[in-house]
């Protein structure tokens, strides 16, 4: 398997085989880090920044090529006063260099110091504790239920930067023969430099820190089930709706909802609905909004679509008959009046 070197892409695919030749989706810009806030130079209108590492690199690409690649993506050229254009990877090399030369001169003169022959006449005030801080206990490795045996195809490890995917079905899963490298801590930027907390390695430019070689590995395979959704408190968003003779269209106002822990199911029969809305203002917690809702006749699920915004969320059912006319949004509401807005003559 070859990884593709495409910013945002990283899909492993048989170099050899047909699947080479499929359609590749990456970011032709470079990773923006910004008051914490993270998001791509190609598409900041298109895919909001966002707080978290992981969310950042869940960030679908904005651009599309007609097949994968193994040749790394040339980064952008950078204006520098004066006029001249200067090649971003080579910027990046000389940083390195320089960054190995002040840490070499900063060692050198470390070593060259000499204690001072005479003695501090510096009063010391207080009293210093012999004991040693207690190292923080790393969080407990996260495992899958022992009831999950079946693996489908094209299940992506969750472990961060394991990258194996299942390439057939896995009807009786063997953990003892899994083998999933990953790193167990945090992405941590800091002046230029990146890398994990669990690992020393420190690299400057970005495509070099997504190849680091994961360093821990799993003591219970891969993990293929995504964790619980977070509890929160149960809350009630108000919605509305109004009806065309093609479609049913719902907007759920929940201010702050997190399209990421957020989950929406549509079936011919029924809607599913599980917000999470985060802190926000006064709000310091946070609140779920969970409901099933009936509509009151079948829905094309395959056409249907939803969209997820900070402040709303909207729902667009289209019916299974076209012009058939819903007098309640649900079945089982009650219809007040006629109650028709579109049917058939």
């Amino acid at each position: 398997m070859v990884l593709c070197q495409r910013r945002g892409c990283g899909v492993d695919y048989v170099l050899e085989a047909p699947g080479a030749a499929g359609e590749c989706q990456y970011h032709p810009g470079a990773p923006v880090f910004h008051e914490g806030l993270k998001s791509w130079s190609c598409c900041k209108e298109s895919n909001k920044p966002v707080m978290e590492f992981d969310q950042f690199l869940a960030l679908p690409g904005c651009a599309r090529a007609p097949q994968h690649t193994r040749e790394k993506q040339d980064l952008a050229v950078k204006q520098v006063p004066g006029g001249k254009v200067k090649d971003m990877r080579q910027y990046m090399d000389q940083a390195t260099e320089a960054l190995n030369e002040v840490q070499l001169a900063d060692s050198s003169a470390n070593s060259a110091k000499k204690p001072s022959a005479e003695p501090s006449r510096k009063p010391i005030t207080g009293s210093v504790s012999q004991k040693p801080a207690t190292p923080k206990q790393p969080e407990p490795e996260a495992s899958d239920p022992d009831a999950v045996h079946y693996v489908a195809k094209g299940t992506q490890c969750r472990r961060r930067a394991c990258n194996y995917t299942a390439d057939t079905d896995i009807s009786q899963r063997d953990r003892s023969e899994e083998k999933c490298m990953y790193h167990p801590g945090t992405p941590i930027f800091h002046e230029g430099s990146k890398g994990y907390t669990c690992c020393k390695r420190r690299v400057l430019d970005f495509d070099d820190f997504l190849q680091i070689t994961p360093c821990t590995p799993a003591k219970h395979g891969h993990l293929f089930v995504p964790p619980a959704v977070p509890s929160g408190e149960s809350v009630q968003c108000r919605m509305d709706h109004y009806e065309t003779p093609d479609d049913v269209r719902i907007t759920v106002y929940a201010k702050s909802v997190n399209s990421v822990e957020s989950q929406i199911q549509l079936s011919p029969e029924e809607v599913q609905l599980d917000l999470q809305m985060d802190p926000v203002g006064s709000i310091t917690h946070i609140r779920r909004f969970q409901r099933t809702l009936l509509p009151y006749a079948l829905i094309d699920p395959e056409k249907s679509s939803y969209t997820i915004s900070k402040m709303k969320v909207d729902l667009v059912l289209v019916k299974a008959v076209s012009g058939q006319t819903w007098p309640a949004l649900e079945r089982g509401d009650p219809v007040h009046g006629y109650g028709v807005t579109f049917g058939n003559k």
